[in-house]
């Protein structure tokens, strides 16, 4: 992951895109809120636990509240490499129950285009579906002769 560091005061505001991550599926599993936990404890200095502010954030989250542009808005003008923090952090949480959802894949592309990320900041970073047909497409066979 991008080895990078962000304000303290910027991270109950990551907080809640993490946790709005971890709901885009409609399904919070235990696993999603631990990495949660842990993902925001990589970024806390010497942190064994989360300050009891953040842990009481995470722990009264409601998705039904969370606004996307208000808190990329919060988190003001972040640079390129705190950007691919954000969406590394999302793509990672996005495994945390160990299934990939579109929902997931499209809240982090949501959350790139928030923040006025590049298309190839997202490299390796969602999900890319490429249809193939099974079947092959031939003509119909021509009318039957009228007679």
């Amino acid at each position: 992951m991008t080895r990078v560091t962000f304000e303290a005061d910027l991270l109950p505001h990551l907080s809640d895109v993490l946790m709005a991550g971890a709901h885009a599926d409609q399904h919070l599993d235990g696993r999603e809120v631990e990495a949660v936990q842990k993902l925001l404890k990589s970024l806390i200095k010497d942190a064994d636990e989360l300050p009891d502010e953040l842990a009481s954030r995470i722990k009264e989250f409601g998705n039904e509240k969370f606004d996307l542009k208000q808190s990329i808005d919060a988190l003001g003008k972040i640079t390129a490499e705190q950007r691919r923090a954000v969406l590394e952090m999302l793509s990672k949480l996005a495994e945390a129950d160990e299934e990939i959802d579109m929902a997931e894949d499209e809240f982090l592309r949501n959350v790139a285009e928030a923040m006025g990320s590049k298309p190839e900041e997202l490299k390796g970073l969602t999900v890319e579906v490429e249809l193939i047909s099974t079947t092959s497409r031939r003509a119909p066979p021509p009318p039957s002769p009228k007679k």
